[in-house]
């Protein structure tokens, strides 16, 4: 293994101009004479060394930085981990694969906006959007009313009024999904429970049976 030293490009170019001028004077001098002889074949193999020498870029080393690299590194290591025998289906559509990750963006974006309210100094880096957002229908059946009222309101395309149109519809196919699970489980409506057992609502008041 070899030493080096490493010298400025302007020391260099200096120790070159010395070198060049000894040499210059042997060859004035006489030639023929053995140290003249001997200080130009040092003079020729010094130079030569010193124009075909690499060049490097010296850096400040931070080991802040070389610590931020390895937890990023150790980060991706276990994304690695968690999810290293998870494959794509081999039959999967295109369309299918655009829905997942609209589905992924839609669950990133909740889970930004819960992280910056509960760090606003420290709030996660802005993504850039690379790609227009899901229509809401295409990630709503994922998404708790909550988090379908937030994404709403983050889309600036949508007005008011179309905001709450589609969230309105969004709250009657989650009414109409209860109802389609309670007719599987073979529930019975409410006022069909309380009629059977000859309950009367808070609110009842005579003549109610009547109207109905």
């Amino acid at each position: 293994m070899m030493k080096h030293k490493l010298l400025q490009i302007a020391l260099v170019e200096n120790l070159i101009a010395f070198l060049d001028e000894i040499q210059e004077e042997a060859l004035i001098e006489d030639s023929y004479l053995p140290e003249n002889k001997e200080k130009i074949r040092f003079c020729s193999w010094a130079i030569k060394k010193l124009t075909d020498a690499k060049e490097a870029i010296i850096t400040i080393h931070d080991e802040t930085d070389d610590k931020k690299i390895e937890d990023a590194a150790a980060r991706y290591e276990k994304i690695d981990e968690k999810f290293y025998d998870w494959k794509l289906p081999s039959d999967m559509s295109e369309k299918e694969f655009d829905k997942m990750l609209n589905q992924f963006d839609a669950f990133l974006r909740g889970w930004e906006k819960e992280y910056n309210k509960k760090n606003p100094k420290k709030p996660a880096p802005k993504r850039k959007q690379k790609f227009n957002p899901p229509h809401i229908e295409d990630v709503a059946q994922y998404m708790s009313l909550d988090e379908i009222k937030e994404y709403l309101l983050d889309d600036e395309d949508l007005t008011n009024e179309e905001r709450m149109d589609l969230y309105y519809e969004e709250h009657l196919r989650e009414q109409r999904a209860k109802e389609r699970r309670r007719l599987e489980r073979g529930a019975k409506p409410i006022d069909q429970i309380m009629k059977e057992l000859n309950l009367k609502p808070s609110n009842w008041k005579p003549g109610d049976e009547d109207d109905n």
